[in-house]
C-alpha cells in the first residue's frame, strides 16, 4: 500500500482536532443526535484520546442501548471481554493495552542491550505474498536486531512474561482456541524518518494469529510519533483498511504492551528524534503462532 501523510489529521489543530470540534459544537446544538456521538466517539479514537471516545460511546450506548458498534467499541476501551458477535459494517479493531508491562529495571536492560548492539540493527525489509523479501523505503524504514545470541537472553525471561498475560489477553479478544506452539520476537528500532505502511502480519504467514508490541526507549521520551495506527475493520471478506481517520491510535507508552489479532491492518507513524540511535522508538515485538 502506497504510503501516505498522515501529518493533516495526526498534527496538533489537525483534521481530526477539527473534526472533534466541529462535532461538539453539533451535539451541543443536538444532543440526542446519535449518529454525530458515534462519529465523534470514532474521531476521539482516530486521535488517541479514549477516555473522551469512551465517554462519547457510553453515551450513545445510553441513548440507544441496542447500539452494537458502540457496546463493541466500548468493550475494547474499557479493557472488557468482546460481545458474543462483532457488528456489522465498520468496526474498530480489537486490542488490548498493558501499562506498566515492562519494570524500570526491566526496561533498562533492554535499552542498555540495544544501545550495546546498534552496529547489529540492520535495515528491516518488506515482505511480499510470495513470500521473498526486499529493502523498499516506501513502504518501511526501520532497524531490526538480528544478533541472535542477544535475543536469546531476551527470550529467556521476556516469553515466559508473556505466557503469563496471554490467558487474560486471549479471554478479552475471545481467542481462547489459540493454540500457541510458538512465540516469535523480535527487536525494533524506528530512527528519525522510521516508519511503516498499512499492513497485515499474516498476509505471508498465516499461522500469526496474534501481534504484540512492548515499547521502551529513553526517559522522558525524546522522539515524537511513532503511534501505532490500528485500522477499522471494513467488513467486506477479508477485513481491509477504513477511510482515512478510521482507526484507534495508541501512543508509544513507555513500558506498555500492545496485542492485536494478526489480520488486522496497521501501520507505524514516521518518527522525529535526533540522530543520536539512542533517541529512537525502540519495541519488542512478534507474534503469537498457532497450530495450524
Amino acid at each position: 500500500m502506497a504510503r501516505r501523510s498522515t501529518a493533516p489529521f495526526l498534527g496538533p489543530g489537525g483534521l481530526l482536532d477539527q473534526a472533534a470540534a466541529a462535532l461538539q459544537r453539533r451535539l451541543a446544538a443536538d444532543p440526542g443526535n446519535s449518529a454525530v456521538l458515534e462519529r465523534l466517539g470514532d474521531v476521539h479514537r482516530g486521535r488517541g484520546d479514549f477516555p473522551a471516545a469512551l465517554a462519547a460511546y457510553r453515551r450513545l450506548r445510553t441513548l440507544r442501548p441496542g447500539h452494537a458498534a458502540a457496546a463493541w467499541a466500548i468493550a475494547i476501551l474499557d479493557g472488557g471481554r468482546l460481545p458474543d458477535a462483532a457488528p456489522p459494517g465498520r468496526r474498530p479493531a480489537p486490542f488490548v493495552r498493558m501499562a506498566n508491562f515492562l519494570a524500570p529495571a526491566a526496561r533498562d536492560r533492554l535499552l542498555a542491550r540495544a544501545l550495546s548492539a546498534c552496529g547489529r540493527f540492520v535495515p528491516a525489509q518488506v515482505e511480499h505474498p510470495d513470500r521473498t523479501c526486499t529493502l523498499n523505503y516506501a513502504d518501511r524504514d526501520a532497524l531490526l536486531l538480528t544478533e541472535t545470541r542477544m535475543l536469546w537472553n531476551v527470550r529467556s525471561w521476556f516469553v515466559p512474561k508473556l505466557r503469563g498475560v496471554l490467558p487474560e489477553v486471549l479471554a478479552r479478544l475471545r481467542m481462547e482456541d489459540l493454540e500457541a506452539s510458538r512465540i516469535e520476537l523480535q527487536m525494533t528500532a524506528h530512527l528519525c524518518g522510521g516508519f511503516f505502511t498499512p499492513h497485515r502480519d499474516d498476509s505471508n504467514e498465516r499461522r500469526r494469529k496474534l501481534s504484540y508490541v512492548c515499547y521502551f526507549h529513553r526517559h522522558p521520551r525524546p522522539f515524537t510519533g511513532g503511534d501505532l495506527l490500528l485500522h477499522d475493520a471494513g467488513g467486506h471478506g477479508r477485513d481491509t483498511p477504513g477511510a482515512p481517520g478510521a482507526f484507534s491510535r495508541i501512543g508509544p507508552l513507555l513500558d506498555s504492551i500492545v496485542f492485536f489479532p494478526s489480520g488486522c491492518w496497521h501501520e507505524v507513524t514516521p518518527v522525529a528524534c535526533g540522530d543520536d540511535f539512542g533517541d529512537g522508538r525502540f519495541t519488542v515485538n512478534g507474534w503469537v503462532l498457532g497450530s495450524a
